[in-house]
């Protein structure tokens, strides 16, 4: 049976330019799959990480979207807005055989 699988994902930029701040970041990943190995899998080899090293996986499991909520955010508003964001989020990956991608946020050296 297939699931949306969610995670986040902690990594470094492979090629740091000695002059860029940003030489690391997260970004939660959503991904159709049969199970947590193959969906990191997809995740691991999708484009997205060509020139970015997987540091850590904090965590893979499932999304269930009817329990999940979400806190406020300062990207997407009120609890509300930030849960619908990640419905979205969810309900794309549903649809598709590639990763979906949140946000990419970088972090300062």
């Amino acid at each position: 049976m297939m699931r949306v699988y969610w995670t986040n994902i902690e990594y470094q930029h492979v090629d740091v330019d000695e002059n860029n701040n940003h030489n690391k970041g997260m970004v939660y990943v959503f991904v159709q799959s049969r199970d947590a190995i193959s969906a990191l899998n997809k995740i691991i080899k999708s484009n997205q990480f060509k020139d970015k090293k997987i540091t850590k996986c904090e965590f893979i499991c499932p999304y269930n979207v009817d329990m999940e909520e979400w806190d406020e955010s300062v990207e997407f508003g009120s609890p509300e807005e930030t849960t619908n964001h990640y419905k979205k989020l969810y309900k794309f990956a549903m649809q598709s055989r590639n990763p979906v991608f949140d946000y990419f946020g970088e972090y300062k050296k």
